[in-house]
């Protein structure tokens, strides 16, 4: 074991309180050309790996599927050839089927094409989805035989609702026609709800959720108020009971679209709204992911103008990826972001202002570069909205062109483990409520083969990790890997990998450890 920036030096022996296991792998070989596999979870029944091949047939285009138990061992393999008008669009999965959804692009034609896969078989059924206007699509659910689909026309929001069993579409009501956007489609138990953005009357950002039942019809809606001067940006919900909604989300200035804060609100029928905010300020660990410097820096700051009795204002760009329920407490985890350009020079050969061509002015312009990813965010909640605890997880180096969920969460018991990969290792903490068990912990993507080496310098950040089934995860991507000894092996060769990924708990003879600093230890 190497130790790189911080040694914890514990009274008595004790070991790690988690470790990282890997005890499967599955791999396919790529040509140099040939782009990675789309995964797609199907819980305990295992992970269907699946893409486009470069393959023709009449207007078609071969689809290659193959399905594999939770050991990563192959079940069956299934090749279509689907209609090369036929754009995909998004995907589910939901009682032992995979749920597949494409655009239409025959001339004159705005219908969807949904396709229905057995898990166990890889057996297919089609349903042409009638649709008279043209959807830009931004979320595809499955639920109890029931298509829900959402999107924009006109930059006005829609959500449709389509039956298998009755061949049928409707738009759900009192969405459309509203200027609002689309936040959140969610099936919980026998309630759809949509989360969407609205306005109050007096033109102050805030929240609705309008609720349906599962043949689509109109339930409810309720509109959240926040406080004066206050604007809520964006939310996430979780689901308390069918007598009412919770959402947990970020706040700003009124029409801001930087937050100041995470809020957590709660609407029951009879009981009316109650509403909790809680300023970057205030929290206890949000700024832990910054250096030590820059850290005394901003708590003396904060310190200073509370004394003075001034408001603490923080502007972040902040996710709510997923709200967790555990026994008795709601887990928020997000991810803050800022956006980055570059800076670039554009020559001009025409001298502006004379009648010749020669050296001209030098114009500097701001081009879109990603969002870079600062630290992860996780608050505990008890069930009537108090904050418990908070803490952070710094995520290094992320830059990506699309909004994305990196860090994942996984509780055991009162530890709460989370994660990320990158750079082809995998990046964990594990925290217990405010306090930090085990600071950031890299673990190298597990191989095939003892030799087998994936050079980091040349190494493109292809895949992710997602959440399985149970206590364990998958890592998936391309790598690029080098093997100088091991026999019967290729020298070289591109793969694309998928990793299970699971933990061992809490060992027994783990001592207690309270309030550690995000030391980074190395496992070779």
């Amino acid at each position: 074991m190497r130790i790189l920036l911080s040694v914890f030096f514990i009274a008595g022996s004790a070991a790690l309180l988690a470790q990282v296991h890997q005890p499967d792998r599955f791999e396919i070989e790529l040509t140099p050309y040939e782009d990675e596999y789309n995964v797609l979870s199907a819980e305990e029944e295992g992970v269907l790996v699946y893409r486009e091949m470069s393959e023709f047939q009449s207007g078609s285009q071969k689809w290659k599927f193959t399905m594999l138990d939770t050991t990563l061992t192959e079940q069956w393999e299934k090749e279509y050839f689907l209609d090369r008008d036929h754009i995909y669009k998004g995907y589910d999965y939901d009682e032992n089927n995979f749920y597949f959804l494409f655009r239409i692009t025959e001339r004159g034609s705005h219908d969807l094409m949904l396709i229905q896969m057995n898990a166990s078989t890889g057996d297919t059924l089609n349903y042409r989805i009638k649709n008279l206007v043209p959807l830009r699509l931004e979320a595809f659910e499955m639920a109890n035989g029931a298509a829900i689909i959402g999107g924009y026309f006109n930059e006005d929001p829609v959500v449709m609702y389509y039956g298998l069993e009755s061949k049928k579409t409707k738009v759900l009501p009192g969405i459309y026609g509203n200027k609002t956007e689309l936040v959140q489609v969610k099936i919980e138990k026998d309630i759809i709800k949509v989360l969407v953005t609205e306005r109050t009357f007096d033109k102050r950002n805030t929240l609705a959720i309008k609720t349906y039942d599962l043949q689509g019809n109109y339930l409810d809606n309720y509109v959240f108020k926040p406080e004066e001067d206050t604007g809520l940006i964006f939310g996430r919900v979780a689901e308390i009971n069918n007598e009412g909604s919770l959402i947990c989300g970020t706040y700003g200035a009124r029409k801001s679209d930087y937050s100041r804060g995470l809020f957590i609100a709660q609407h029951k029928k009879d009981e009316g709204q109650v509403m909790q905010y809680f300023n970057f300020a205030d929290l206890d660990n949000f700024f832990a992911y910054m250096k030590a410097k820059r850290q005394e820096r901003v708590a003396n700051k904060i310190t200073r103008k509370k004394v003075k009795g001034k408001k603490v204002k923080f502007n972040y760009r902040l996710l709510v990826h997923e709200i967790i329920e555990s026994e008795d407490s709601y887990i928020m985890l997000g991810e803050a972001f800022y956006i980055k350009y570059n800076n670039s020079q554009s020559f001009s050969r025409y001298n502006v202002g004379t009648n010749y061509y020669g050296n001209g002015p030098n114009y500097n312009t701001m081009t879109f570069a990603g969002y870079r990813y600062t630290h992860a965010v996780v608050i505990g909640f008890d069930k009537k909205g108090n904050k418990l605890w908070d803490n952070s997880f710094q995520i290094e180096d992320v830059l990506t062109y699309s909004l994305d969920q990196y860090v994942h969460a996984d509780v055991i018991d009162d530890k709460v483990i989370l994660l990320y990969l990158y750079n082809n290792e995998i990046r964990t903490k594990i925290i217990s409520g405010s306090d930090v068990l085990e600071g950031k912990l890299y673990d190298e993507v597990k191989m095939s083969f003892a030799d087998d080496y994936v050079n980091k310098n040349n190494y493109s950040n292809i895949g992710g990790l997602e959440k399985w089934y149970g206590h364990n995860f998958f890592a998936y991507g391309v790598q690029k890997i080098k093997n100088l000894r091991d026999s019967g092996v290729k020298l070289n060769r591109k793969v694309f990998y998928i990793n299970k990924i699971s933990y061992d708990g809490v060992t027994p003879d783990a001592v207690e450890i309270s309030k550690l600093s995000e030391g980074e230890v190395k496992i070779p």
